[in-house]
C-alpha cells in the first residue's frame, strides 16, 4: 500500500510541477524546462540522469509548441522570423542529442549549473 501511496503521490507532485513548469514557460517564455530537469532528478534514480535532460527536452517542446500557438494568434510573433532561428536552433537541437550520449552527466551538471547562474547573473543586471 505504501507503493501505491508513494508512487501516486510522486505522480501528482509531477503533474503540478510540469503544469508549473507550463506556466513558468509561457508567462516567461523559458525557465520550464529547468523546472523539469530538477522535478525529474528528484523523482528518478540517480542513474537515469540523462533521461532527465531527454525528458525535459519533450516537456519544453509540448509547453512550447503550446505557447508559440498562442502567442501567434495574439499577434505577439510574427511567423515570418521563424526560418531565421528555427532551422539553425532544430539543427543545434539534433547536434545536442548527438552529443548527449557522448558527454558525461558530471559534465552535463556543470554546464548547466553554468549556463544558471550565467543567466541570473545576466537578468539580475551585474553583466
Amino acid at each position: 500500500m505504501r507503493a501505491i501511496q508513494a508512487s501516486s503521490t510522486r505522480a501528482l507532485l509531477l503533474a503540478v510541477l510540469s503544469f508549473l513548469a507550463g506556466v513558468l514557460n509561457g508567462l516567461l517564455g523559458t525557465g520550464g524546462g529547468m523546472i523539469l530537469l530538477f522535478t525529474l532528478g528528484a523523482l528518478l534514480p540517480r542513474e537515469q540522469a540523462k533521461e532527465c535532460f531527454v525528458i525535459s527536452t519533450v516537456g519544453v517542446l509540448v509547453f512550447s509548441a503550446i505557447s508559440t500557438l498562442f502567442y501567434t494568434r495574439g499577434g505577439s510573433i510574427s511567423l515570418s522570423l521563424l526560418p531565421r532561428f528555427a532551422l539553425p536552433a532544430a539543427a543545434g537541437g539534433l547536434a545536442g542529442a548527438l552529443l548527449l550520449n557522448k558527454v558525461s552527466v558530471r559534465l552535463l551538471r556543470k554546464i548547466f549549473a553554468a549556463l544558471l547562474v550565467y543567466s541570473g547573473v545576466k537578468l539580475l543586471g551585474v553583466i
